[in-house]
């Protein structure tokens, strides 16, 4: 399977140059690891659903 990192805000995909993509799977990865997990990522998945509190809405 090839590698693969997405960012989608909004439900739209955010195109990710090389340093970002790079930076944001170091970071993800390098916390998913530390939770000692019984076995390695192959597939890692994050949602944040903010609230207009954080958000910075009216």
């Amino acid at each position: 399977m090839k590698e693969k990192v997405e960012l989608r805000v909004n439900g739209r995909k955010v195109r990710l140059k090389e340093f970002p993509r790079k930076a944001l799977k170091g970071t993800v990865l390098g916390f998913v690891r530390s939770l000692n997990l019984e076995e390695e990522p192959r597939e890692v998945e994050i949602r944040i659903v903010l609230d207009e509190e954080d958000s910075g809405g009216p």
